[in-house]
């Protein structure tokens, strides 16, 4: 039985159409021009693709660098090839106040598949009282299952040969 690489009844329009097999490619980027070290900005954007589903986010970048991101990203994923069972990639580092609201993918690797949710953190909710946006895995949990449970979020399936290949900067499939 083939897995869809897009679940849930939920989808934006950030999302482009699901197809009906196990995604192809993954890839988590900055878009754009990289905000000048000089210039005041608050946000840049970001994509994070697998297979034809393409979704394109903003970066919260008041409390934290592109680069920072960037370095979180590769951390993360280079973690899960290690053989870590779970994983998570920051979008919106959002500070230390207590009312801050965190947001990332979390990401859970299953025998050849790896399974990705978007997730949010609150600050006040955190153990210990303080988020630390390098290590943000420690805050991922155990996966729910979206299509078993029929939960309106989304999900995504990636083959970990597609994350391991973007982790270690290898185009992958070789033919493409």
């Amino acid at each position: 039985m083939e897995r869809p690489n897009v679940a849930g009844a939920r989808s934006t329009e950030h999302v482009s159409g699901p197809s009906s097999s196990v995604a192809l490619m993954f890839r988590i980027r900055l878009l754009g021009p990289r905000p000048s070290y000089t210039a005041s900005t608050s946000c840049s954007f970001g994509e994070l693709v697998i297979g034809g589903a393409r979704y394109r986010f903003q970066l919260d970048l008041t409390c934290w660098s592109a680069f920072d991101y960037e370095r979180q990203w590769h951390t993360a994923l280079m973690r899960l090839v290690r053989g870590a069972s779970s994983s998570a990639l920051l979008m919106a580092y959002r500070g230390a106040a207590p009312e801050a609201v965190h947001l990332m993918w979390a990401l859970w690797r299953e025998n050849d598949q790896v399974y990705v949710q978007p997730h949010a953190v609150l600050a006040n909710e955190v153990d210990g009282g303080r988020f630390n946006p390098s290590s943000p895995d420690e805050h991922v949990g155990s996966r729910i299952p979206v299509t078993e449970q029929s939960l309106p979020l989304m999900e995504w399936c990636v083959e970990i040969e597609q994350l391991f290949a973007a982790a270690l900067r290898i185009r992958w499939p070789y033919s493409q």
